[in-house]
């Protein structure tokens, strides 16, 4: 089935009520479809996470007030749970983009290493990591499911094999630099999608 993702940018003048009554009917219209508005603090993200399953999500730029919408098909190569039953959580999503020198081996490296997060992290209940598919500068995409956003900006961003162990991965600093750029963006999860995903 194919899934897609995607960031939506609403331009300065969007009236935000008349979006948001037209986002929630192209969401009806497209089931299991999922739309977050994005929390604050998220860096490099749009307005907007869209997760889609089953459908095309071009017709996202057709509605009022869009200035653009990042799309991405991807494929899942690993996952898993702890909360199916997940409610009023957070959906974290980071888009990442390897560099394009990188050996294949390097990025087997850092797909183990997110993967293996959940490991040290009790706060991360639900996951996947998947590599995009369609034409993109984005590689992957990294998702989780927190119960609450506390989980995201404590246990997760402070741990300590994030910043001591992934984390040079993601510095040029390091010999093992392997991602140049992210998106990384978070929004409230009425009930869990990565789950019904799988």
């Amino acid at each position: 089935m194919q899934s897609e993702v995607a960031q939506v940018y609403l331009s300065a003048d969007a009236d935000m009520p008349t979006f948001e009554l037209a986002l929630e009917r192209w969401r009806q219209a497209h089931p299991g479809a999922f739309a977050g508005r994005n929390l604050p603090g998220c860096w490099g993200a749009g307005d907007f996470s869209i997760e889609l399953r089953g459908h095309d999500a071009a017709s996202l730029q057709a509605l009022p007030g869009i200035e653009g919408v990042d799309r991405l098909s991807h494929v899942r190569i690993g996952g898993g749970e702890r909360a199916p039953g997940l409610s009023g959580g957070v959906l974290r999503t980071l888009l990442l983009r390897v560099r394009a020198d990188v050996p294949a081996g390097q990025v087997e490296a850092l797909e183990r290493e997110l993967l293996a997060m959940p490991d040290y992290m009790a706060g991360i209940r639900n996951w996947q990591l998947c590599r995009v598919t369609s034409a993109s500068d984005w590689t992957h995409v990294w998702q989780q499911e927190f119960a609450e956003v506390g989980d995201l900006h404590g246990e997760y961003l402070l741990h300590p094999y994030h910043w001591g162990w992934v984390d040079r991965r993601f510095d040029p600093a390091f010999p093992e630099w392997t991602v140049e750029a992210i998106c990384h963006a978070y929004c409230p999860l009425p009930e869990s999608i990565l789950t019904a995903a799988q």
